[in-house]
């Protein structure tokens, strides 16, 4: 039998913590917000999801250290801490909608990286080719040393030396 879900469980005691901030925000100076902020005036949503889970735990609530996932894929997450960060003034926690901007850059991004395998490859291929003219040039400089000593032989004494099968 599968394990049920705890999902809804933690959603229920995130909405109690998010009540409790929510109250602090009102019963405050309403200047600082009560939930943790990164750049920009949005949710941290890492450092709300640790505050919660210290409270959730003397709550004697086991919040995993994932939950903060939760926020990104759980519609219903999401929201409540949106309707909090909004009341506070603070940018949702799902603010980055995507949009033709940013699936430009990813188009962008996605041709650049194809680019750079091509060009990787073909880095490639013409290593290997210089490898196999560099050992054809080494060969020809043989046969060209080789060559030049029977002809020294051949100028100092008058004689042709053999060096193919003669059979």
């Amino acid at each position: 039998m599968p394990r049920p879900s705890t999902i809804p469980a933690l959603l229920e005691e995130l909405k109690t913590y998010l009540d409790l901030k929510d109250a602090e925000w009102e019963q405050g100076d309403r200047l600082r917000p009560t939930l943790p902020v990164a750049h920009g005036g949005k949710v941290n949503v890492r450092a709300l999801m640790r505050e919660f889970g210290a409270w959730a735990e003397e709550r004697g609530v086991d919040v995993p250290d994932s939950a903060w996932q939760y926020v990104y894929s759980q519609q219903e997450w999401a929201r409540e801490i949106d309707a909090v960060a909004q009341a506070q003034g603070l940018t949702c926690a799902r603010s980055r909608a995507p949009d033709s901007a940013d699936d430009a850059a990813h188009a962008r991004i996605a041709r650049l990286g194809k680019e750079v395998k091509d060009q990787s490859e073909g880095h490639a291929q013409a290593r290997a080719r210089i490898a196999h003219l560099e050992r054809q040039l080494a060969d020809r400089e043989a046969e060209n040393r080789r060559l030049r000593e029977r002809f020294a032989l051949m100028q100092r004494t008058g004689t042709i030396l053999r060096t193919d099968d003669v059979t």
